[in-house]
């Protein structure tokens, strides 16, 4: 996505939540992936702490932000709900210039 929707003033970041001794492995996956844009790595020991943060139980998760700053869409696999990230690109549309 970022790819693609880059020129259009699209910025996408990633946190990962990997435990600390497969942050190797994670880096691999990004690089492999082509994310070029900035990656963070949560360090926190509980996982209880982002879950109760993002209110979420575990990734993958995607937010959604307008140009205002404010949260405009969740995206979250859970009981209740599921996304492909098909969903998340049309949702995303009306987010960028026509």
């Amino acid at each position: 996505m970022h790819k693609k929707y880059v020129k259009d003033g699209l910025v996408c970041m990633t946190v990962s939540v990997d435990q600390p001794e497969d942050r190797d492995k994670a880096l691999q996956f990004l690089k492999a992936k082509g994310a070029t844009f900035p990656n963070y790595f949560l360090n926190e020991e509980e996982a209880k702490v982002w879950q109760d943060h993002w209110d979420v139980n575990g990734p993958p998760a995607v937010f959604i932000y307008g140009r205002d700053g404010k949260l405009a869409r969740r995206f979250v696999n859970d009981a209740n709900n599921s996304y492909e990230y098909a969903d998340v690109d049309k949702f995303m549309q009306k987010f960028l210039p026509k």
